[in-house]
């Protein structure tokens, strides 16, 4: 099942991942940096509010989630669900009668942020019922409708708002294969009990989340408002890639492997995940280390097929900062900040959260007026760093410390390192940087990669491999 499973999960995001990749190569070429830079300030807002008022129920869901109680559990998470995006859409109207924000700026932003809602929570019951294939069915869609939607929105009209209910759109319309999935259970109604279930376990997460949302989106609101949107433009086209780049896989790993090891503790207990949880953190580290290499010794060609001209030179410089943030994020998200699902409360998400915010407002309000937007990728990774630092302490204090296997992940880092001073070396002979030169360096990446996930049995696929050719 693990093998089957992150193959679904990993090979969908994978090329979800490309297709989003795709969008943001047309997007920062149909748009200039000031029209995206205002389109990422709207996403940032939705991204807060979506944090604050319906991102919880989703997460509750999972943790307390059994297939004995699956129709009530379904029934009043729906209804929750409901009840927050009502609460959502009261906030924007506030902010718009008391003058904050522009009434169209925030109709989008509400779209956005139901869109949001039904894509992640109905994805999200999905995932937990261990319906993989709907679940990427539903990310496929999803990134087939942004990639079109958007496309056709910016080459009409060019306008941001447009582009956002574009997205808007595009969530909604890519949860129908995940939605389908839900429709019998829907046939009853909601639980008091579970209610109550999920709000004892979930309350913490309002808070936590909405701090989350804001820490994850505060470097751009102050680069929008201190540098201008079209600074937000090139700073947000390469971090959305690169944090996108790391995040569709620690994604996919946390919807398969995760998925499986909360089941195993259920079972049996802690132990009996550990080893689940370890397979995740040296997949983790292989994704991250040999992510890095790439993106170290490729940034000039990465970055002038993705983007366009007007933000190749920002995002070069922004690139080595970013690729660290985002590796700690990936960390952060998909691997520390699960311990939540294996105790009997999440108040430690709230504290990771409270620090990131923290951290984020400091260096942001710090750098970002003298350095522009490396102010602000610095901020960002010193946000994810102070988040895992505060998740790994919290939960060896708390008995429940997510397991990491370190000779492993050193092994995995040092090999990565190894191969990739082999191609920094290559690209200094003469011809290393001409196509035979790119080929050979990305081939023995590749090479490198695929002899560390073998040797790892990564995801389980060299098991499975191996046991098909004995049978």
């Amino acid at each position: 099942m693990i093998a089957r499973h992150s193959l679904i999960y990993v090979g969908s995001r994978g090329v979800a991942a490309a297709l989003n990749m795709a969008s943001v190569a047309v997007f920062t070429r149909l748009a200039p940096a000031q029209e995206y830079g205002t389109y990422l300030y709207l996403m940032s807002w939705a991204l807060v509010l979506y944090g604050a008022t319906c991102q919880w129920p989703k997460f509750a869901f999972f943790a307390l989630y059994e297939e004995a109680r699956a129709q009530a559990q379904i029934g009043t998470v729906v209804r929750i669900l409901g009840g927050s995006l009502l609460l959502a859409g009261l906030a924007a109207w506030l902010a718009a009668a008391l003058g904050l924000i522009a009434a169209p700026a925030a109709g989008a932003i509400v779209a956005l942020a139901v869109g949001f809602t039904l894509f992640e929570g109905s994805t999200e019951v999905a995932r937990t019922r261990l319906k993989a294939g709907a679940v990427a069915a539903a990310v496929l869609c999803r990134a087939v409708l942004m990639l079109a939607l958007g496309s056709a929105v910016l080459r009409a009209t060019g306008d941001p708002l447009d582009l956002a209910l574009a997205i808007a759109a595009a969530n909604a319309l890519g949860a129908l294969p995940t939605l389908v999935t839900m429709a019998p259970m829907l046939r009853g109604g909601g639980s008091r009990t579970e209610a109550r279930r999920l709000l004892a376990y979930g309350w913490p997460l309002v808070l936590s989340f909405g701090t989350a949302a804001l820490a994850q989106s505060l470097d751009r609101l102050i680069i929008a408002k201190t540098v201008g949107p079209a600074g937000l433009g090139a700073y947000g086209a390469i971090a959305d890639f690169l944090r996108q780049s790391f995040i569709v896989f620690g994604e996919a790993l946390a919807l398969s492997l995760m998925s499986i090891a909360k089941r195993e503790a259920r079972i049996g207990g802690m132990a009996a995940a550990s080893g689940v949880l370890c397979d995740a953190a040296r997949a983790m580290t292989a994704i991250a280390a040999f992510g890095a290499v790439f993106f170290l010794c490729f940034d000039d060609l990465v970055v002038a097929i993705l983007l366009g001209p007007g933000y190749r030179e920002e995002a070069r410089r922004l690139a080595p900062v970013l690729i660290l943030a985002s590796i700690l994020m990936m960390f952060r998200a998909y691997y520390f900040g699960q311990v939540i699902y294996f105790t009997r409360t999440s108040r430690l998400e709230a504290a990771a959260a409270f620090a990131t915010l923290v951290t984020v407002a400091a260096v942001s309000l710090l750098l970002i007026p003298t350095l522009g937007a490396f102010g602000a990728a610095l901020a960002f990774a010193g946000g994810q760093a102070a988040a895992c630092l505060v998740l790994i302490v919290g939960a060896r204090r708390a008995g429940t410390a997510m397991p990491l296997p370190l000779p492993d992940m050193g092994g995995i880092a040092a090999a990565a390192g190894a191969v990739g001073l082999a191609i920094a070396g290559i690209g200094l002979l003469p011809g290393g940087t001409q196509p035979p030169g790119q080929a050979l360096r990305i081939l023995l990446l590749g090479a490198a990669f695929l002899a560390v996930a073998w040797r790892i049995d990564m995801l389980g696929l060299a098991g499975a491999i191996r046991r098909r050719l004995t049978a």
